[in-house]
């Protein structure tokens, strides 16, 4: 048996168990089943810990509050995270402890480009002697690092995308089709929702692309999944068009996208913290949605894309509504163009974001840190 199996890999978090963050769910549930020794310390235990022992009763004993960490205890193994904020968190454990540990350092979560008090941050954590290895999911946040040399390329590990939801790859929930088992064209937004408006996810966009096609589409129908809801934005207009689901777990999407037929998301780089903050891409809801089958018409404008081909697995945007507005039309009228690239782009989706992939590419970084 693999050593490192037989090791104590502790995971800390200050958002999981909660089902809502569906990436950290699908990732440490694989360390928590594949590691026998693995624990998990939580921030919010006590919120969210009865709703996930519904789901995975499994896991239950494994996971604790933080708060009962042992700092004197010196058998832990690596000590792992995400996200830049999350290992600064803890990182004066890891020192009390003097464990190694290794994180992935997603966009967001604290981190974004050329700020002095981010790249301190940075600094901080890969001075550390303990530090061993981070896990990078985007092409611009690889860039960073080794441009600016906060790390050389042996201690960074490219992992291009998510740990998606392991159910996505089953069989799936059979897809309704537009003219072929419903009546309507079906639009979705989906993200969370960090801004007045949403405006870095584009929500301000998605409204008023919804606006002009209720005028004169009578069967379209708009989606909106998140922190959203009537008071963000005027949608007297389409009121009767447009339906609010409010922030799901991950139990919610595969039935919910058998009936999408289209996913818009016109985020924007650089607005949330002005010229600073950008999203990976796709976002993890287009991800979501792409394994499910759904249409994808999204932005890029820091050429992220290291995979996809335009118009043929996905459509590249930019802002503008009225672009946006005449591709919709374009599908509308030509579903069966639409649903092409929908079948396209989920079959490239499920090649470059298996979820077995995925976990195993991760868990060979931390065995290696552990040995």
């Amino acid at each position: 048996m693999n050593d490192a199996l037989q090791k104590k890999l502790i995971i800390m978090d200050d958002l999981f168990p909660c089902l809502k963050t569906g990436f950290r769910v699908s990732e440490y549930n694989y360390y928590l089943n594949r590691y026998p020794n693995c624990e998990l310390y939580s921030n919010v235990y006590t919120t969210y810990i009865n709703e996930y022992a519904m789901v995975y009763p499994q896991y239950l004993n494994k996971i604790k509050p933080a708060e009962i960490f042992d700092y004197a205890r010196k058998d832990y193994s690596l000590i792992y995270t995400v996200f830049i904020n999350g290992i600064l968190k803890y990182l004066n454990m890891i020192q009390a402890t003097n464990t190694p540990f290794v994180f992935t350092l997603y966009p967001g979560g604290g981190f974004w480009l050329n700020d002095p008090m981010v790249d301190s941050k940075l600094s901080n954590v890969f001075q550390s002697p303990l530090f061993r290895k981070v896990i990078v999911t985007q092409k611009r946040t690889y860039e960073y690092l080794i441009d600016n040399r906060f790390v050389t390329p042996e201690k960074v590990e490219f992992i291009y995308g998510m740990v998606p939801h392991p159910e996505y790859f089953d069989q799936t929930i059979p897809k309704k089709f537009y003219k072929k088992g419903k009546t309507t064209f079906d639009i979705c937004f989906v993200s969370h929702k960090y801004m007045s408006k949403g405006i870095d996810k584009g929500y301000d966009v998605f409204i008023d692309v919804c606006k002009y096609l209720a005028i004169d589409t009578e069967n379209i129908r708009f989606h909106v999944v998140g922190n959203y809801d009537d008071k963000d934005i005027d949608i007297s207009d389409i009121r009767d068009k447009i339906t609010f689901y409010g922030l799901q777990n991950m139990d919610f999407f595969r039935e919910f996208y058998s009936r999408m037929d289209m996913i818009i998301s016109p985020n924007s780089s650089f607005v949330l913290v002005p010229g600073k903050n950008f999203d990976g891409f796709p976002t993890g809801c287009c991800i979501d949605a792409l394994l499910n089958g759904v249409g994808l018409i999204c932005t890029d404008d820091l050429n992220q894309n290291i995979e996809f081909e335009h118009q043929k697995d996905i459509v590249l945007i930019t802002r503008d509504v009225k672009t946006i507005i005449d591709i919709v039309k374009y599908y509308y009228d030509s579903p069966e163009k639409l649903y092409e690239l929908s079948a396209l782009g989920q079959l490239k989706a499920k090649k470059i974001f298996d979820f077995n992939m995925q976990v195993q590419k991760r868990a060979a970084v931390i065995e290696s840190a552990m040995k």
